[in-house]
């Protein structure tokens, strides 16, 4: 079909297509600066964002009731108090129905499947490489994102990451300093850092395939918590990664292991207020590096350069083998 060879959906949410379920990611959503909504003027209703209507993209529709309710997965995201509108028209999306979802000044991008049952969140890029998403919210004031994408996976590419990933910039590399880590391993190995969502299955999946090279003393494994699936979990990743924070580096892998045990976190789990801001500061540096979802590993190798790999590699020998001090 038309739409499969010529768009691709970056960074789903919610994988409802064969093809990008081989990500071996739990995907977030691109990093956005909001402009504040502009003062609505006295004796005006606040009627949501402010949009200016364009003369090539169409404006966006304040999805009514009826719809929402004919639709489980517009249910879901207006459960929470999001308003949601309609971008763009099925044919600039590819057969699908682009969905703008705001709550105050916090917007997130959705696109709706045929059967209004399963939600793809991200940026939808056509083929040359043209984003979609950028022109259909356009029309919205302050909705505008800023954030640089790497190419596209194929299909065909997706099983087994590659080992070399991207390079990071020395402000990125400093960013990343800056994080909030826990630590599995003796100091003066070579460090391998894993982004994670506590409750992202495959975040899970890549502990448990990194464990082996951590007790044989190959690697010092670092964990940098962020929370990206608590619109698919009923918002339980950002408790459970308060609680990552909460402990100190060395204890943070036998928190993190409770928590998969338990599913969730446990009410007795301390969750400072200072890990709440630890986790704010994670997500921003996640944000300025590009991560694309959980797992994501940032590793420095023998030359000095410090990658990003998104997703565990096909072959997690040659990565370990790559890693410098």
């Amino acid at each position: 079909m038309r739409h499969s060879r010529n768009a691709l959906l970056a960074a789903t949410t919610l994988v409802a297509l064969s093809t990008l379920a081989q990500a071996q990611q739990c995907p977030t959503l691109p990093p956005v600066e909001v402009t504040p909504p502009l003062p609505v003027p006295s004796g005006t209703a606040d009627t949501g964002p402010v949009l200016r209507p364009t003369p090539t993209v169409p404006t966006p529709r304040l999805i009514p009731a009826g719809e929402i309710a004919a639709s489980p997965a517009l249910r879901r995201i207006t459960s929470t108090g999001a308003k949601v509108y309609e971008i763009g028209n099925h044919v600039m999306n590819h057969g699908l129905q682009g969905v703008y979802a705001v709550n105050g000044d916090i917007f997130r991008v959705f696109y709706l499947t045929p059967d209004g049952q399963a939600l793809i969140g991200g940026v939808l890029w056509e083929q040359d490489g043209h984003n979609v998403t950028r022109d259909t919210i356009a029309p919205i004031k302050g909705a505008i994102p800023t954030v640089t994408i790497t190419a596209g996976k194929t299909a065909a590419g997706q099983n087994g990451t590659s080992v070399d990933g991207r390079i990071l910039s020395p402000e990125q590399v400093r960013r990343v300093a800056q994080a909030n880590i826990g630590l599995e391993g003796r100091d003066g190995l070579p460090r391998l850092t894993m982004v994670i969502d506590p409750l992202c299955p495959w975040s899970i999946r890549a502990l448990n395939t990194l464990e082996p090279f951590v007790a044989r003393g190959q690697i010092q494994l670092a964990l940098l918590p962020i929370a990206i699936n608590d619109h698919e979990n009923g918002n339980a990743s950002t408790p459970a990664a308060t609680a990552l924070l909460s402990a100190v580096p060395y204890e943070m892998q036998a928190t993190w292991q409770k928590i998969i045990d338990l599913h969730h976190v446990a009410d007795d789990m301390p969750r400072t207020d200072e890990a709440a801001l630890h986790l704010q500061q994670n997500m921003a540096v996640a944000n300025a590096i590009g991560v694309p979802g959980t797992p994501t590993f940032i590793w420095r190798d023998k030359a000095g350069a410090t990658h990003v790999t998104e997703g565990l590699p096909g072959d997690v020998e040659q990565l370990i083998r790559e890693l410098g001090r």
